[in-house]
């Protein structure tokens, strides 16, 4: 460990112990090198919760169930998003992500009915539509003998379903291409921001500049659509069309800025999220081909030669558990950052106003105390029932749970029982080892497969 710091913004919290770390930096240093490593370390150390420092600031990280869901289900009024999910609001503006307080309340009010089950099973055809690019280009590598990057095919495939489910047919050829080649930096530029510990998004600097300009390009693709169904006879019936039709107790509406922040908000959380998972599912699904097996088994029993449904997710329990275990592994949004806006209490310790609490998703279900042989892929735990659904959490919980996780689950399943029951795809090597956790998290460096 390295000496104790000299200097601290404020007084320390009395909290539990952690990592003396660096004398200015804390534990920036280590959180930069090797984030999840370093966080299982400390875990080992100094038990579920525990104190770190990140230059000036101190966080009180949560590894355990019980205290999870006192900042996430019963005192979730008493804090707001993190000070680095706060930076993403010049690119999300105040979406459901960014939002906190009575805009996050009124948006989430409106827009609950669209993202029922019943509301999004509709938009099954969209997605599997959405598909069909993805599936030629793993039918042309099979037969060309080459091998595809599964972390850049998801990104495809995703950000394809999730316009489709957007916009339907309202997003034309050319609107989706600008929308995947300006997403990504846009997406770059703000998961830099959040990670920076000092933020110079006043400076003009060339990712500064290219953000800005994806960003117009981008808002100038969805403002149109938004007044083109403003002014359409029918809403429509795809999501955009759901939000456009949300009306509250009073008659209120989101207005088109509103509904520009939800639309860049629902982009990110419904596009990279998923990618990931499904990254993270058929890179696991290489490593265990007795798994495949039995899943490329269910999915071909189940769809025969015709292209699956909402209904099938409940007829594909085997593929179901498998992105659960997916999900318990990897969860994309690994840590949920929190501060105080009241005095509360977290495990048993007590919390400031602007104190700062971390939830760390990603070690509380890979907690040994709650999870047998908790870093192996065993979709087996879930058909048994021999779970810990405290400690199982990929999407938060409580009121700010996930909005949109059943659609994040439909287009996994969807997507996926496509390309196992058409494809087996192999990772030579098995994969990178490694994990790279910004805002989200992912494989630590390309994932090659051969595609059978």
């Amino acid at each position: 460990m390295l000496q104790r710091p000299l200097l601290q913004a404020r007084k320390a919290p009395n909290w539990p112990a952690g990592p003396r770390g660096h004398a200015l930096l804390g534990s920036l240093p280590e959180l930069r090198t090797d984030a999840l490593g370093y966080l299982r370390h400390v875990r080992a150390a100094y038990g579920d919760l525990f104190r770190m420092r990140l230059g000036p600031r101190n966080v009180l990280m949560v590894c355990e169930p019980a205290a999870a869901r006192e900042v996430l289900v019963a005192q979730a009024g008493r804090f707001r998003k993190g000070r680095g999910i706060q930076k993403l609001r010049d690119t999300l503006g105040d979406g459901l992500l960014t939002a906190d307080g009575e805009t996050w309340r009124t948006h989430r009010r409106l827009m609950q009915p669209a993202f029922h089950r019943a509301a999004l099973d509709r938009l099954s055809d969209e997605i599997v539509g959405a598909t069909a690019p993805l599936l030629a280009r793993l039918a042309s590598a099979r037969s060309g003998g080459q091998e595809v990057e599964l972390g850049a095919e998801m990104l495809h495939v995703t950000l394809r379903a999730v316009a489709a489910a957007l916009f339907g047919t309202a997003l034309r050829d050319e609107d989706l291409r600008v929308v995947e080649r300006e997403l990504p930096p846009v997406l770059e530029h703000a998961t830099a921001r959040t990670r920076a510990v000092l933020d110079l998004e006043v400076l003009p600097t060339p990712a500064a500049r290219r953000a800005r300009a994806s960003g117009a390009a981008l808002d100038a693709v969805v403002g149109r659509i938004i007044a083109e169904r403003r002014a359409a006879a029918s809403a429509g019936d795809d999501l955009l069309g759901l939000l456009l039709a949300a009306r509250d107790e009073e008659g209120g509406r989101l207005s088109d800025a509103e509904l520009r922040d939800e639309v860049m908000t629902l982009f990110l959380a419904g596009h990279e999220t998923t990618a990931t998972l499904l990254t993270f599912l058929l890179l696991e699904l290489s490593r265990s081909p007795e798994w495949r097996c039995r899943v490329q088994t269910e999915v071909r029993a189940v769809l025969g030669d015709r292209t699956p449904t909402a209904a099938d997710l409940r007829a594909l329990p085997l593929l179901g558990a498998c992105i659960q275990e997916a999900l318990r592994l990897y969860p994309p949004a690994w840590l949920l950052p929190r501060q105080a806006t009241a005095p509360a209490t977290v495990g048993g310790y007590a919390v400031s106003p602007d104190d700062n609490v971390s939830v760390n998703i990603f070690l509380i279900q890979r907690s040994a105390r709650f999870w047998p042989r908790p870093d192996t892929f065993d979709p087996g735990r879930w058909l048994e029932g021999a779970r810990m659904p405290d400690a199982f959490m990929p999407f938060g919980a409580g009121a700010r749970m996930c909005i949109g996780n059943h659609l994040a689950l439909l287009e996994a399943t969807l997507i996926s029982a496509l390309v196992l029951r058409d494809f087996t795809l192999d990772v030579p090597g098995g994969g990178p080892t490694t994990l790279q956790a910004g805002v989200t998290l992912k494989p630590g460096g390309p994932v090659c497969a051969r595609v059978g």
